[in-house]
């Protein structure tokens, strides 16, 4: 035959119980959900007299290259020189060089200067490739009150027949957050891929006029 339990094993144990329902409480919050964003587009190319220039050779843009949290959904931020972080809440939509990569075809479809731009999704036959290496996609906070966010991207045109590499070129954009929030930094990063996007679209049109 089982013995009753003492009254005071009862209560302990139930004291217990509401202890740990307690701590359950604050240990573990309700997780607030994530807030996705989407690269803002403002691209504005210059106004030209003709629709385009049939005699440029197709360009293929492939997605950049990343390496670490660049390559990831997350925001990136440089608080001190040399070192990342991230927002812990809030993503991109989509990884940060795909996200890049769509940016600079929209742009340069576009770009009326600019004849046939095409992704390294779409199949389609192309000339020339513009490969690409992120090294920054940030907001950088390392200079106190001056926030701003930075991208810094190496860029190659190659010959797709020769596989000859025909000009390279480091961008490196730098655009002031204006204004407090996640909002504000979203913005800039829209900024700074629109200006990114206006000196690649300058610089391939150099780079292959006489192609």
């Amino acid at each position: 035959m089982s013995r009753p339990v003492p009254w005071f094993f009862r209560a302990g144990a139930l004291g217990l119980m509401m202890a740990l329902t307690g701590c359950s409480v604050a240990l573990f919050p309700e997780k607030q959900p994530l807030r996705i964003f989407t690269l803002p587009y403002d691209y504005r190319p210059p106004a030209v007299s003709d629709a385009g220039q049939d005699a440029l050779p197709v360009l293929k843009v492939v997605r950049p290259q990343a390496n670490g949290v660049l390559s990831g959904e997350r925001i990136v931020i440089e608080p001190r020189p040399n070192e990342l972080a991230a927002y812990s809440d809030v993503r991109w939509m989509t990884d940060v060089p795909l996200l890049l990569r769509d940016h600079i075809v929209r742009s340069l479809r576009d770009d009326p200067r600019m004849a046939t731009v095409v992704s390294d999704t779409s199949g389609s036959g192309s000339d020339i490739t513009l490969t690409s290496e992120l090294k920054a996609f940030q907001e950088d906070r390392t200079d106190g009150s001056d926030t701003a966010v930075r991208l810094y991207l190496q860029a190659q045109l190659v010959e797709n027949g020769s596989r000859r590499t025909l000009v390279t070129r480091d961008f490196r954009v730098r655009v002031p957050v204006e204004g407090d929030g996640i909002e504000a930094a979203i913005r800039a990063f829209g900024q700074a891929s629109d200006q990114l996007s206006r000196e690649l679209a300058d610089w391939v049109l150099a780079a292959l006029s006489d192609y």
